[in-house]
C-alpha cells in the first residue's frame, strides 16, 4: 500500500516554485500531489495563506536523489523509453532514464518509471500531453508519435463537444471590472473599462471587447523554458461575444472566456463566474 506522502518538498513564494525531493522506491501520484502538499502546509504559519488554486499554479521541479528531472528524448528503437545511450549503445545509468506505460489513450495518461543509477521513482497519472511536473518527454518513435497525435485529436474533439453544449443562461453574464480573470498559469488579467465605463451594474463598469484586448497580465509564473510568462490578452474569438453591441462594441461573456480568449503565449484565460444584473446580452 502506498504511503500518503512519499516525498519531501520546499516552497518558494517569492518566485512561485515548488521543489519536490524524491528518493529510491518512492511513489508519487501526479493527480493528488498538489492537494497533499496543500494539506501539509496548513499547519505552517508561513504558507497557510496559500490557496490550493494558487499552489497549483506554482512551477514544480522534481528531483530524484538530488538530480533535477527535466525529461529526455525517446530512444527511437524502444517505444516509450526515454534516455541517453553510451557509445556501446547501452542505456546510460548515471543520467535519468524514463519509461512510460500508457493506461488512458485519450489523455495519454499512464505510469512513468524513472531510473537513475540504482534508484527507481514511480509517477502515477503522468501525462505525456501535459508534461506533468515539468518533465518533458519528446517522442521520436513513429508508433509513439501516432498515438500522441491520436490523443491530441481526441482531446481537441472532446473540448469542441464541450464548447458546443448549451450553456445555462443563469451564468451567461458579461465581464465587469470586478471579475477575476487569469491565464491558465495563474497570472492575473488587469481588467479596466474604458469604452464600457458608462454601462454599469452597482457602479461597476462593463468591460467591452476593445477594453479587454491587450489588457496586461501580471504575475504569470510560466518559466522561460516553457515559453515565458503571459503578459497581455492577445486574442478574442467572435464566439465569446454577446450578440448586441453596447457603445459600438461587444461585451464578452464570462462563461465563454475559457474557449475564446487567449494570452500572448496562446493559453486560454479563465474567468471566475460571478452573477450581475446583465443576463445573456444577446
Amino acid at each position: 500500500m502506498l504511503s500518503k506522502l512519499d516525498f519531501t518538498f520546499s516552497i518558494q513564494q517569492a518566485n512561485k516554485s515548488i521543489f519536490i525531493f524524491a528518493n529510491d522506491k518512492d511513489y508519487i501520484d501526479c493527480d493528488t500531489i498538489h492537494s497533499q502538499i496543500y494539506e501539509k502546509i496548513q499547519d505552517d504559519e508561513e504558507y497557510k495563506n496559500i490557496s490550493l488554486e494558487e499552489l497549483q499554479s506554482y512551477k514544480p521541479s522534481l528531483f530524484l536523489d538530488s538530480t533535477l528531472l527535466l525529461g529526455s528524448s525517446e530512444i527511437e528503437s524502444n517505444p516509450f523509453l526515454f534516455g541517453e545511450l553510451d557509445k556501446d549503445n547501452t542505456i546510460k545509468q548515471d543520467t535519468p532514464t524514463y519509461y512510460f506505460s500508457p493506461k488512458d489513450e485519450e489523455n495519454n495518461l499512464g505510469t512513468l518509471l524513472i531510473f537513475l543509477n540504482a534508484s527507481t521513482l514511480t509517477l502515477l497519472n503522468y501525462s505525456l500531453l501535459d508534461s506533468t511536473l515539468n518533465i518533458k518527454l519528446t517522442l521520436t518513435n513513429k508508433e509513439s508519435k501516432e498515438k500522441q497525435d491520436k490523443a491530441i485529436i481526441q482531446r481537441e474533439q472532446k473540448q469542441h463537444k464541450e464548447q458546443l453544449k448549451p450553456l445555462s443562461t443563469a451564468m451567461l453574464h458579461p465581464i465587469l471590472e470586478d471579475n477575476e480573470m487569469k491565464c491558465s498559469h495563474g497570472g492575473v488579467v488587469q481588467l479596466k473599462s474604458n469604452l464600457g465605463k458608462s454601462i454599469t451594474d452597482k457602479n461597476i463598469p462593463m468591460v467591452l471587447e476593445t477594453d479587454l484586448l491587450y489588457s496586461s497580465i501580471v504575475g504569470c509564473p510560466n518559466p522561460p523554458l516553457s515559453g515565458g510568462p503571459c503578459t497581455q490578452v492577445a486574442l478574442i474569438l467572435p464566439h465569446s461575444r454577446g450578440l448586441k453591441k453596447h457603445n459600438g462594441d461587444y461585451p464578452i461573456m464570462q462563461d465563454l472566456v475559457s474557449s475564446g480568449v487567449f494570452s500572448d503565449k496562446g493559453v486560454p484565460l479563465i474567468c471566475t463566474p460571478k452573477a450581475n444584473s446583465y443576463k445573456k446580452i444577446a
